[in-house]
C-alpha cells in the first residue's frame, strides 16, 4: 500500500475520517456525481463490518491480485446514464471479470450494479464464459458512496454487506 501512495503522493483518509464522511453523505449527500466515477479504480483497503481495523490479510491478497473495479460510459442508447461495470482479479496472465451494469440513484448518491457476466482469460483468450440473469431491484447489489478525494484520486463506499472500501484511481 505504501509503495502505490508513494509512487503518487497522495494521502489516504483513515477510517475515522471515512467514517465522518460517511454520516455527512447520508445527511448532506457526498457530491458524487456520474463522471467522477468513471475510470479504473484500485482496490486499496477494506474493513469489515463492525471492525475498527483494516482487514490487511483481505487487503493485502486484494491488492497482489490486482483486483480492480472498472467504471465506464455505458453504451446504451436507452440509458445514457447508465454505468458499465467491470471488476477484476489476476492471477499472472489469468484473470476473472465479472461485467455488468450500473447507474446513481438518490442523494447520497447509491450505485446499485448488477454483473450479468464472468469470464475466465488467460490474456485476452476467454476461457470460460458464463451468463447470469439480472436480479430483481431491490435484489441488486450496490455502494453507497461516501466520497471522492485529492481531485478525485480515491473513492470511499459502503458495500451492501456493511465493509468499507477504499480505491485508488489507476
Amino acid at each position: 500500500e505504501e509503495d502505490l501512495l508513494g509512487k503518487t503522493n497522495i494521502h489516504l483518509p483513515d477510517k475515522e475520517i471515512l467514517l465522518e464522511l460517511e454520516k455527512h453523505a447520508s445527511n448532506q449527500g457526498s457530491g458524487i456525481e456520474f463522471n467522477s466515477l468513471l475510470g479504473n479504480w484500485k482496490f486499496m483497503t477494506v474493513w469489515k463490518k463492525g471492525s475498527d481495523d483494516k482487514d490487511s490479510i483481505f487487503s493485502s491478497l486484494l491488492r497482489v491480485f490486482s483486483a480492480n473495479l472498472e467504471i465506464k460510459k455505458s453504451l446504451s442508447i436507452n440509458h445514457p446514464l447508465e454505468f458499465s461495470i467491470t471488476a477484476s482479479i489476476k492471477f499472472g496472465i489469468i484473470s476473472i471479470e465479472f461485467s455488468g451494469n450500473g447507474y446513481l440513484k438518490g442523494h447520497q448518491p447509491c450505485l446499485p450494479f448488477f454483473l450479468n457476466l464472468i469470464e475466465l482469460k488467460s490474456g485476452s483468450s476467454v476461457l470460460l464464459s458464463k451468463s447470469l440473469k439480472e436480479p430483481l431491484e431491490k435484489e441488486k447489489s450496490f455502494f453507497a458512496l461516501i466520497a471522492l478525494g485529492d481531485n478525485g484520486r480515491w473513492l470511499s463506499a459502503r458495500g451492501q454487506g456493511g465493509a468499507l472500501i477504499l480505491w485508488l484511481k489507476d
